[in-house]
């Protein structure tokens, strides 16, 4: 045999090996890729199939969420001055189509969170509105003449009773309807011996035709506590205690915070 052909078939071969060597490694390599993008695949599928009972349950929280708007309305519009929400709270200020479903409900939470801050504020004011109010009557007697329209005692003609009149004899215990300080401890006018006690949060309350009084200007009273004696002083027809309520320097009904 020739030599250059023993050499062409050496060379040849060796050729014929390096090729099938590189196609066996890019076998291999190729192989190794299916076989790992295979199992990512898989786990992928697995995750999704995981995922979708969340999915649904994120959807069902975030319509849970929105109702939360429903329950603030109802829970502040008792309070007129508090029906609007604070600035910047009402849900994401991103359109939710550019959010997934995680970054919706953290806006949400977080939007929440601001409003229950300021419910919780409400909430104090309030509070403090309701433990000013005189919750009980200073004492417990039939009603001679309601709040309201009535015909005077004096002329007969209408006029407005702006408190309730409650029978007692005369000396008979009168009790602050609410903690407070003595704004007026003494005599005025037609009301006779009076006290008139500053609930705070713009909240009054006063006790008219006293025989005795047991407190003094600018004193600390309790609740329950007595602040005098029924009498009949002032401008009176009877042993009586004329029981006014005053907010914000208008008077209400007494009878309708009275809660025992």
């Amino acid at each position: 045999m020739p030599r250059w052909l023993l050499t062409a078939a050496t060379i040849a071969g060796v050729l014929a090996l390096t090729a099938t060597a590189v196609l066996l490694v890019d076998y291999v390599s190729i192989r190794r890729q299916h076989v790992a993008v295979t199992a990512m695949r898989d786990r992928l599928e697995q995750r999704a199939r995981a995922l979708e009972p969340m999915e649904r349950r994120l959807v069902e929280v975030r319509e849970e969420m929105t109702a939360w708007d429903n329950l603030h309305t109802a829970i502040l519009s008792p309070l007129a001055r508090d029906r609007r929400p604070a600035a910047g709270i009402g849900g994401p200020s991103r359109p939710l189509s550019d959010l997934d479903p995680i970054d919706v409900l953290l806006a949400y939470v977080r939007d929440e969170s601001q409003r229950l801050r300021a419910l919780a504020r409400v909430t104090r004011e309030a509070g403090g509105v309701l433990a000013a109010l005189p919750s009980r009557l200073p004492l417990r007697g039939a009603v001679n003449s309601g709040f309201g329209l009535r015909r005077s005692p004096w002329t007969g003609a209408p006029e407005f009773h702006g408190g309730i009149d409650l029978s007692a004899p005369t000396g008979t215990p009168v009790k602050a309807g609410a903690s407070g300080m003595v704004r007026f401890a003494g005599r005025s006018g037609g009301y006779g011996n009076v006290v008139i006690l500053d609930h705070g949060q713009g909240i009054e309350s006063r006790y008219g035709h006293l025989d005795t009084i047991d407190v003094v200007h600018g004193e600390r009273v309790e609740r329950d506590q007595r602040i005098g004696l029924t009498g009949n002083t002032g401008r009176s027809t009877a042993p009586h205690l004329h029981y006014e309520v005053l907010v914000a320097g208008q008077p209400v009904d007494p009878r309708q915070l009275a809660r025992d």
